[in-house]
């Protein structure tokens, strides 16, 4: 074996590896075709495991604008990259598809907490009774469990305090 030269995936930049040091890539990365596709030099891996982008390494290491532009997923299998550097490199209609997804979570938990702070005889049937009353015939689930009373503290039953009684379907802490 000879030596070769290989150009950096990420820069363009050239480097000419001994024979001896081709025999241990050939080791890791099994053919000279591989190591290819999978090299990237000394410079570049420092300025990406530093969190620097792919465009802005070409930008610092003056690479050509002819000189592709690497596959990221081989980046990302070298560990250089981040899911969230990639995230970054979004295209603009996926970066718009994500943004919608976020903003239709953030408005369904703000229903589900208007809901739940609304408390009307549905809600309260629906959080004691579970959905379609499948509960009730268990006694129900009770909305305010941190309530506890002693029958001989309070005399009316342990759901007294409870602002939501007139029409919870639970009946596992109720006083007979």
């Amino acid at each position: 074996m000879s030596s070769e030269k290989v150009k950096c995936i990420v820069s363009g930049i050239e480097k000419r590896f001994s024979s001896k040091s081709l025999e241990k890539k050939f080791a890791k990365f099994g053919t000279i075709e591989v190591f290819r596709k999978f090299y990237v030099s000394n410079e570049a891996k420092k300025l990406l495991k530093q969190g620097v982008s792919v465009d802005d390494v070409r930008r610092q290491l003056q690479t050509p604008d002819s000189f592709a532009k690497p596959d990221l997923e081989v980046l990302f299998k070298l560990k250089l990259i981040k899911n969230r550097k990639r995230k970054a490199e979004l295209s603009a209609d996926e970066r718009k598809q994500k943004e919608q997804q976020s903003i239709q979570i953030e408005k369904n938990y703000y229903d589900f907490q208007e809901k739940l702070t609304s408390c009307s005889k549905t809600y309260i049937e629906w959080a004691t009774g579970g959905k379609d009353g499948c509960q009730v015939p268990n006694g129900g689930t009770c909305i305010r469990p941190d309530i506890y009373f002693d029958n001989e503290f309070n005399k009316e039953g342990r759901c007294s305090p409870c602002a939501y009684k007139e029409h919870c379907l639970c009946t596992n802490k109720q006083v007979s």
